[in-house]
């Protein structure tokens, strides 16, 4: 490994689970919010539990890539984009934040055996590489994090 896949790992694990200088991580966000609330909508259409399928579905989306996969797509604003998903318990809420633990582990896996070289390869069946899509899938969480963190806010108002 190399020091711009290093750099990609890094921002990926600080913002997912460890101590960002912005504040919370993603799962110290999400272990914060209680099952009752993750399906409330407030801003539009868009609750808790379907921003963080929202980000699973993105991180899946770069796990076929890595993989080689060209057929995989998502389409924007589509079923695969935004899946609409309901949580009737603490143990569904807990089973979507392991999926989305296991995309995390598998995607600093798989980074973690490949070195800088697959940053200029591109991405199966797109036209674009891999650099850009890997320097913001950090980027991707945090933002999906902010509003998640708003609808939170919102509920207790």
């Amino acid at each position: 490994m190399n020091r711009q896949l290093k750099s990609i790992i890094q921002n990926l694990e600080e913002s997912f689970d460890g101590k960002p200088w912005y504040g919370v991580s993603v799962i110290e966000k999400l272990n914060s919010i209680p099952w009752q609330t993750v399906n409330e909508e407030f801003y539009g259409t868009k609750s808790i539990a379907v921003l963080v399928q929202h980000i699973i579905n993105w991180r899946v989306f770069v796990l076929k890539k890595l993989q080689g996969d060209a057929d995989y797509e998502i389409e924007m604003d589509s079923a695969n984009d935004w899946t609409a998903i309901q949580i009737n318990s603490k143990n569904e809420w807990l089973l979507l934040k392991v999926k989305l633990q296991e995309t995390q582990d598998n995607l600093t896996k798989i980074l973690s055996q490949r070195t800088d070289a697959i940053l200029e390869k591109q991405v199966p069946g797109k036209g674009y590489k891999f650099l850009p899509i890997l320097n913001s899938i950090s980027q991707h969480d945090i933002y999906h994090l902010g509003q998640i963190a708003m609808l939170n806010s919102a509920k207790k108002g």
